[in-house]
């Protein structure tokens, strides 16, 4: 899970946040595991620990009353049981057959190998009755219908074919490049306007949309003035007072985005695991609504026209770093989300939650707590705009 005050990963199911302290809390409603204490010195256990963590006493209910005493006095439990003689005489039978001294006895021949002839094999074979394998008798060359030459294994495959697969592969693979470059047949524009098309739907909220026809307009605008010399005027142009009305007032809002984040980050950790798609997507919904006012805010400052011996100049940049930070701690979501959402609909997001969490474990951190949480409570108050 995520801590909705500084971004931290935590584990699920913390009470508390280790990195800024904040309540995490689990609602009443759920459901709370039945504690263990150690009984030795008290100390708290999760259900699947076996020994204390803090003592090394074994855990209440595992002890063994067949376990040695240094096993107990080591923390081992019933994994590890006394050994007696009488189980080792009962798992394990007293050998029987030739003994050390029969084996002795035994002339030794020192001709002898443990090789066994073709004749040997043919006639075991014999005995038994089966047939011999296939494999098993490697018939030789007859040299008068094979020239042998010193030093060829007349049983060797040549290996002309390996080579004609490595040619034919390399064909392959120079046609498929000169196809995709010279496009012959015409079809890689489509191909490409295919895969714009998925990816908009795959990631919708990364999607910005333009006007061409605005832009090539402006651009031409912007061409003609410099080709006639004449400098634009804008009368847009904000006083000194009215821009310290206007900062004020985008400060406030910047400060208002702080409480807005901390839903939109338990909505996350309470909803990404989700099975079903369609409540994923409203869940996610806020984090993209609130990304996009955000960026709003960062249009309007860099919109924002002032005079050029503005008194405000510095303050505009505060702002623009300030809301810069915000963003940044919502983006993280939202890519998170983007991953999330892509998941075709019935596939279970808890299978793919170390993908899902990438872009939160990717955030930058000093002490635990995320940097742009850290810088932004650094500055925020001395940033706050002051009429001049």
């Amino acid at each position: 899970m995520i801590c909705p005050i500084c971004n931290a990963t935590v584990k699920d199911g913390s009470n508390m946040c280790p990195a800024c302290g904040a309540d995490l809390s689990v609602p009443a409603s759920s459901s709370v595991s039945e504690f263990i204490f150690c009984e030795g010195c008290g100390a708290r256990l999760n259900p699947q620990d076996r020994t204390c963590p803090k003592c090394g006493r074994p855990a209440p209910g595992i002890l063994s009353q067949n376990s040695a005493a240094s096993d107990l006095a080591a923390g081992k439990t019933a994994s590890f049981p006394r050994v007696t003689s009488e189980m080792i005489a009962e798992a394990v039978p007293a050998p029987t057959g030739a003994g050390i001294p029969d084996v002795l006895a035994q002339p030794f021949d020192s001709e002898a190998t443990s090789v066994m002839s073709l004749d040997d094999i043919a006639g075991a074979q014999a005995a038994s009755g089966a047939s011999a394998p296939r494999a098993a008798v490697r018939k030789a060359l007859p040299l008068d219908e094979v020239e042998a030459v010193e030093g060829d294994d007349p049983y060797g495959r040549p290996r002309r074919g390996r080579w004609i697969a490595l040619v034919a592969m390399l064909v392959l693979v120079a046609g498929g490049a000169w196809f995709v470059a010279t496009d012959p047949m015409g079809v890689m524009p489509g191909f490409y306007e295919s895969f714009d098309r998925a990816a908009s739907d795959i990631f919708p909220s990364r999607q910005v949309p333009q006007d061409e026809d605005a832009e090539a307009a402006d651009a031409q605008e912007s061409d003609e003035g410099d080709e006639d010399g004449q400098e634009q005027v804008s009368d847009s142009t904000v006083s000194e007072a009215e821009a310290f009305q206007r900062l004020s007032a985008i400060y406030a809002q910047i400060i208002a985005f702080q409480d807005e984040i901390g839903p939109v980050v338990d909505t996350y950790n309470g909803q990404y695991l989700a099975k079903d798609l369609a409540t994923r997507q409203t869940a996610a919904q806020g984090a993209y609504d609130l990304r996009d006012s955000i960026q709003a805010i960062l249009d309007e400052l860099d919109g924002l026209e002032l005079a050029e011996d503005t008194a405000y100049s510095e303050d505009v940049d505060h702002l623009k770093q300030l809301a810069t930070w915000t963003y940044n701690r919502v983006d993280v979501l939202c890519r998170s989300w983007d991953i999330n959402l892509a998941l075709p609909d019935g596939e279970r997001p808890a299978d793919h939650q170390d993908e899902i969490l990438a872009p939160l474990r990717g955030v930058e951190k000093v002490n635990g707590k995320a940097v742009d949480v850290v810088q932004f409570e650094e500055n925020v108050n001395a940033w706050k705009p002051v009429e001049k």
